[in-house]
């Protein structure tokens, strides 16, 4: 059976509460649950999505990873106004990159990537009227600034491998595949000028909330953080049959970690939990 949407993003952090409230301040999520151990953050409008923060106060501190390091890297977040979430995430302590503007397929695109709290890097999109993927949060809500978590992105060390297991075992399907560089992709990530980046968007059936983005970077000295305890740790996936999908999963070559999850590629750790039926 095929994964489904992303229904959480995982994040371990060594500090709790200002992981929560670098993510309110920065993104205006909802915390919908939390206690000692961690807190649950989302948008309204839909069950997916989501961004979980588990407390792991023992984990070293670590430097933060560059944007084409190998392993689980980025989110991503839709907004309707880049300069104002620019500010917002700064402001509250993270570090934005340039706005630029470019060519994506018969339309342009307005994005920014910015480092944010415990070494996740986000890729922020603008929403556009009709232009942008499906986000319940965005549609229910015309003034609000963000929708939910619209993108999760791993960096493995083998693109073609990373693709081959998701869509061949997983059965998500390819909507976009392509390869950037120069100018302003060179600014937007910071890569070298001489540097490349490879991108495979995901999606599942009636691609919702969250997708999953395979990226791959050339021309740079990546280094293996595949096995980092901070940061982007596990996306959690619905499926109509999660028994049967993780076998699926585990004979492409994932490594079980018990009866509902394995380690898939660029080390992310895959939960699969049952489609939550309306």
């Amino acid at each position: 059976m095929p994964l489904g949407a992303v229904i959480e993003a995982v994040v371990a952090t060594r500090d709790l509460a200002a992981s929560v409230d670098f993510h309110t301040r920065a993104f205006g999520l909802d915390v919908l649950h939390r206690d000692a151990d961690g807190a649950l953050l989302g948008a309204p409008g839909g069950d997916t999505g989501r961004l979980r923060l588990v407390a792991a106060p023992d984990a070293p501190d670590l430097p933060a990873p560059r944007l084409w390091d190998i392993g689980p890297r980025l989110l991503g977040i839709y907004s309707r106004d880049l300069e104002r979430t620019a500010a917002a995430i700064d402001a509250a302590g993270g570090r934005s990159r340039d706005r630029v503007t470019y060519p994506y397929g018969a339309a342009t695109l307005s994005e920014f990537v910015a480092l944010g709290a415990d070494g996740v890097w986000w890729t922020i999109p603008r929403a556009v009227a009709g232009g942008h993927r499906p986000s319940p949060a965005l549609e229910g809500d015309p003034a609000r600034p963000h929708g939910e978590l619209h993108t999760a992105v791993i960096v493995p060390a083998d693109h073609d491998a990373a693709v081959g297991f998701f869509v061949e075992a997983g059965g998500l399907q390819i909507l976009f595949e392509g390869e950037m560089s120069g100018e302003p992709f060179d600014r937007m990530t910071g890569i070298p000028a001489d540097g490349s980046l490879r991108l495979t968007f995901l999606v599942s059936p009636g691609h919702a909330p969250a997708r999953l983005e395979i990226m791959s970077f050339g021309g740079v000295d990546a280094e293996d953080l595949s096995g980092r305890p901070l940061g982007l740790r596990r996306l959690v996936f619905a499926s109509d049959d999660p028994a049967a999908t993780l076998a699926d999963l585990v004979k492409a070559g994932g490594a079980p970690i018990d009866a509902t999850s394995l380690r898939g590629p660029a080390g992310v750790e895959i939960e699969v939990r049952p489609t939550k039926r309306s």
